[in-house]
């Protein structure tokens, strides 16, 4: 069996840029990803790594854009998500260039709201949820 995955958990960047593929709704977003740490020289060290999410929805027009992306993710909030990593290969002035992506789709992928927006009034669902186990779509 082989098997690639990358899990991700920070504050989205942005809103999330949703268009249409054939029928299938597609969402692009970025995770902002802190780290940490105290260098030789004792001093801290803060850095902010970025990393590029596309998620997309089933076949049948539901799953995880239209159910959970398009109506609760916004700027600010934190998710969690474990998908499978993509490196594509482009041209960009006679140099070929690569670029990563975790793309979310299928049962092998996870996401979840772990955290609200920093504003307040954000419509995101709090970490309890009266919805039975059944109807929680994602």
């Amino acid at each position: 069996m082989n098997i690639a995955q990358i899990t991700v958990s920070g504050n989205v960047g942005a809103d999330p840029e949703i268009r249409d593929v054939n029928g299938t709704k597609v969402a692009n977003l970025s995770v902002a990803v802190n780290e940490g740490y105290t260098n030789k020289q004792g001093e801290k060290v803060e850095k902010t790594h970025w990393y590029r999410l596309e998620a997309w929805d089933g076949s049948n027009g539901k799953g995880l854009v239209s159910s959970v992306i398009e109506p609760y993710v916004k700027k600010g909030i934190t998710v969690f998500a474990q998908g499978f990593p993509i490196i594509e290969e482009y041209e960009k002035d006679g140099v070929t260039m690569r670029s990563f992506k975790v793309k979310l789709a299928g049962a092998g992928s996870t996401f979840r709201l772990a955290g609200k927006a920093s504003s307040e009034g954000s419509s995101a669902p709090s970490g309890s949820s009266n919805m039975p186990d059944d109807d929680i779509p994602f």
